[in-house]
């Protein structure tokens, strides 16, 4: 149960972070003009309680594409998060598909 707890405050913590990180350092994830930084806080912790329940379910449904994939279909899950996250925040902006995928 400490392990749950520990998980379901330290990754929204993580992602708030990482979204902070890429929109800082990487061309092709940005805010919109105008955007505070309450709203990148605010989806950082929605992308942290979207990864929490939804992710590990993809994972075990899409094992048998991860397998032929070698992998790379959890790179198609990580972007699926990401277009869940984005549905409700209009100020977010990715580019293009393939800089969700790292070909930047």
């Amino acid at each position: 149960m400490k392990k749950l707890i520990t998980k379901l405050t330290v990754q929204p913590i993580v992602a708030v972070a990482a979204l902070w990180c890429a929109h800082e350092w990487l061309s092709g994830v940005y805010f919109q003009e105008g955007a505070s930084v309450e709203v990148i806080i605010l989806a950082g912790i929605i992308l942290g309680i979207l990864n929490f329940p939804i992710k590990p379910i993809l994972k075990i449904l899409t094992l048998p594409l991860r397998i032929l994939t070698l992998g790379f279909f959890s790179f198609i899950i990580n972007i699926f998060i990401l277009f869940l996250l984005d549905l409700p925040f209009q100020d977010l902006i990715f580019e293009t598909f393939f800089f969700l995928l790292g070909f930047f």
